[in-house]
């Protein structure tokens, strides 16, 4: 538990009960603790009226403040609060419904402590598959509803008409083909962005580049990129429909490497090695539905090979999809949504 629980537990559950004395609680709000989980918030967001927005600190206030987003500052008093953090001590009253869901896909790193899930009155993953693995951890609280955040991808909000305004938007050459680059963060060696920092500029000459980092990538990294010549570098959260526009894709061990799969992409990974924070089954899916390189050396073929080869290992992604995935149908959001009102409805039941 955080320190910071000891300190505040039992004057915030004073001003909770004060609230509810005279009826002031709020009903519901998200509670962001950075602008990334604005974003994966949204597909959620869009089927529940009346969410007010708390914000963490002064790096989501000034993203919100810039987006005309209105937001609340802590304390909070709410029946309800929905987060992307495992933060729920934030909100020490049992009566509080906490719905958590992942910021990242899937299960790419290791889960925590299961009382960091147990906390929460529900906590959305995107797959049976991982309300399975939870179960044997001990975690009780997992509910699959899918990955919200693929949702345009599949409902049609990400069209023909978008991507193509996107091609244009970012005036790329209809002559060549368009690959992303894309790194974790690097933590226990797990991203092997240091592999091809210096010379992804290389391949613009023969390609459109697009580049995405995690957004904890350090800032003279992120500056080194945005200066190399030639590539695109995505400074944005949701970089969906850009690995939609694509090619093929480039990873290491990130996520994004399943946005990928359920896009049908041909994918690229480098090799990194296991770490503390890695998952064995995860490595071996990877090795499944990617052409494996060590370094730089090997991306023109591996690249070229994937171009040529577009369904070559169209079989394992699909299977893969269901191991990640709840369902690909641009309906997570709302199954999220159904979820969150159900709980709320429980509690003021009883």
């Amino acid at each position: 538990m955080a320190p910071a629980y000891y300190i505040y537990k039992y004057p915030y559950k004073l001003g909770w009960y004060i609230a509810k004395l005279f009826n002031k609680n709020n009903e519901l709000v998200f509670y962001c603790a950075d602008p990334l989980d604005y974003e994966m918030f949204l597909p959620i967001q869009k089927h529940l009226p009346n969410v007010e927005i708390v914000a963490k600190n002064k790096k989501t206030r000034d993203y919100l403040t810039k987006n005309g987003i209105k937001y609340l500052r802590m304390p909070v008093f709410p029946k309800a609060v929905i987060m992307a953090r495992h933060s729920p001590y934030k909100f020490s009253v049992k009566q509080i419904v906490k719905i958590g869901f992942d910021h990242g896909l899937y299960q790419f790193k290791r889960w925590t402590s299961p009382e960091n899930y147990n906390r929460f009155t529900a906590y959305f993953v995107s797959s049976n598959e991982q309300v399975k693995t939870s179960k044997t951890l001990g975690i009780t609280t997992t509910k699959a509803i899918g990955y919200p955040k693929l949702d345009n991808a599949f409902n049609g909000t990400y069209n023909k008409s978008y991507l193509d305004k996107i091609k244009n938007e970012l005036n790329l050459d209809i002559n060549k083909k368009t690959i992303i680059f894309t790194s974790t963060w690097n933590v226990d060696g797990l991203s092997a962005l240091d592999r091809w920092i210096d010379r992804v500029g290389e391949l613009s000459e023969k390609y459109n580049v697009l580049v995405t980092v995690h957004t904890w990538t350090e800032k003279s990294k992120i500056e080194k990129l945005k200066s190399t010549n030639g590539i695109i570098f995505l400074d944005k959260f949701d970089v969906t429909p850009f690995i939609m526009i694509s090619d093929v894709f480039i990873g290491d061990y990130n996520s994004l490497i399943g946005e990928a799969c359920a896009l049908d992409k041909p994918i690229i990974t480098f090799k990194v090695p296991e770490s503390k924070r890695s998952i064995k089954e995860i490595t071996q899916m990877i090795e499944s539905i990617s052409i494996r390189i060590s370094d730089f050396d090997e991306i023109e073929n591996a690249i070229s090979h994937s171009i040529n080869n577009p369904d070559e290992k169209r079989k394992e992604r699909a299977e893969a999809n269901k191991i990640m995935y709840y369902a690909l149908d641009g309906l997570a959001g709302e199954r999220a949504a159904k979820e969150i009102f159900k709980w709320i409805n429980f509690k003021n039941d009883n």
